[in-house]
């Protein structure tokens, strides 16, 4: 059987999305340096050249899994990303297997080498068809200007079990030097999903962040979100409740 790889590291890779005040060239220079490897990718799909206009808003895509959403919520995703999640209304919201990743990192205030330098970082989420999602109110509260953030995808492969996604989760982030807190399955509603909630240190900048593992017959859903901010746990699992693959 082929070994199933999980997206840890793309989870860390989008922890910098914040303004440009803020994500120095010292944030990056670390950031990026985390291995990518167990990260398996798709051809990536070729982007138009055209002038940049303002980020798209998503439209909410025809499935069923719109119908539990949050009261003032929306959805970001489609059957081309394998997944929909349920986000604030005032998010930024970009499903990556059509949107632009350049629209939405400008839109919460990246510009120049800190934004070439962002897009570098991930690519991956739009080679692999990922949804992307973060609050630019987040930055006014946040003691770093860093934006709570959101991102996930699927990858296909055989079905597998919510304690052995933990299990590998939470070895993983170790290895990445997270301290993980809590690893525990929930009820969500499309199912059940293992949720790792995990802390870790960088340049002094202690991130928060939470990931939600959700198996489907023939793949695996992860969402990450993160943010520098206490009080975030029920903004996080009200999110995570809403994650449907499809």
């Amino acid at each position: 059987m082929r070994k199933r790889h999980f997206i840890v590291t793309t989870g860390l890779l989008g922890l910098c999305l914040m303004t440009t005040t803020a994500c120095g060239d010292a944030y990056w220079a670390d950031t990026v340096m985390i291995p990518m490897g167990s990260v398996e990718t798709t051809t990536p799909t070729p982007r138009s050249s055209a002038p940049e206009s303002p980020a798209p808003e998503t439209p909410a895509p025809e499935t069923s899994a719109t119908t539990d959403m949050p009261k003032g919520f929306k959805p970001v995703g489609s059957i081309a990303s394998g997944l929909v999640v349920a986000v604030p209304e005032k998010w930024i919201a970009l499903d990556l297997s059509k949107d632009d990743l350049e629209q939405g990192l400008r839109s919460i205030g990246l510009s120049g080498p800190g934004l070439e330098r962002a897009k570098q970082s991930l690519q991956t989420l739009v080679d692999n068809r990922a949804i992307w999602a973060s609050d630019p109110a987040s930055t006014e509260t946040s003691p770093n200007r860093f934006a709570t953030n959101l991102n996930g995808y699927c990858q296909s492969g055989p079905r597998t079990t919510v304690d052995e996604l933990m299990t590998s989760a939470r070895t993983e982030l170790e290895q990445l030097n997270a301290k993980v807190s809590e690893a525990a399955e929930m009820p969500i509603d499309s199912g059940s999903a293992g949720r790792v909630i995990y802390s870790f240190t960088t340049n002094g900048l202690t991130v928060k962040g939470t990931q939600y593992y959700v198996p489907a017959q023939d793949k695996t859903c992860i969402v990450t979100l993160s943010t520098d901010q206490d009080g975030k746990q029920e903004l996080f699992d009200s999110i995570g409740k809403t994650i449907h693959p499809i």
